[in-house]
């Protein structure tokens, strides 16, 4: 019974690693200019290995596009389980905690998620769902926060948690996006910044 069990982990690492390469050599080179090849290389697999688990260039996308929303969305929940928070301290802590990723990388790389999105939501339908569906998870988590906040009357009752939820989203990612061109985390912690001070006035407001 042990030896299939080994044999799986043995396949999910290998797989993992294939991933991870890919998901460098996108933040660095993109989707288009990232070939099989060069993953091959990098994640040192054989073509037959890199075939075994991926059918194709677009799967092992989808694949790097299903760790990165899992990655951030990871963050974000664990950022959820400390004791002690109240609902903004949760949505402060899950904001903040995207940005720690991407201040780990010095800003350099940006999103992943966003730079699939500006090179390949256009012209391949399969990617535009996929980050679609990510952005969706991530509005959906802080919306759902958003809600606590109103049940414990730190929102107006007519605030629309979904609809901010996306702007939340939306300013978190523009942030990261001059960072990255700027290597500057400053407007991504800008970002950050305004949003949580709207909260606070919506707070005020909802009392």
């Amino acid at each position: 019974m042990s030896a299939p069990a080994t044999a799986v982990s043995k396949g999910e690492k290998t797989r993992r690693r294939i991933v991870g390469h890919a998901t460098l050599l996108m933040y660095e080179k993109g989707y288009a200019r990232t070939t099989i090849d060069d993953v091959i290389t990098a994640a040192g697999v054989t073509k037959g290995s890199f075939y075994f688990h991926f059918a194709s260039k677009d799967e092992l996308g989808y694949a790097v596009i299903e760790n990165a929303s899992d990655h951030i969305l990871g963050s974000m929940r664990r950022s959820l389980d400390r004791p002690g928070l109240a609902p903004r301290e949760r949505i402060e802590a899950m904001l903040e905690g995207v940005q720690g990723i991407v201040e780990e990388a010095d800003c350099s790389r940006g999103c992943i998620l966003g730079n699939l999105a500006l090179e390949t939501s256009h012209s391949n339908q399969g990617f535009r769902e996929r980050i679609a569906r990510a952005f969706r998870d991530w509005s959906q988590l802080i919306a759902s926060e958003l809600e606590e906040m109103k049940r414990a009357g730190e929102l107006p009752s007519e605030f629309d948690c979904a609809r901010y939820a996306d702007f939340a989203i939306s300013a978190l990612e523009g942030g990261i996006m001059i960072s990255k061109v700027t290597r500057d985390p400053a407007p991504m912690r800008n970002s950050v910044a305004l949003v949580l001070e709207q909260f606070a006035d919506l707070k005020d407001r909802g009392r």
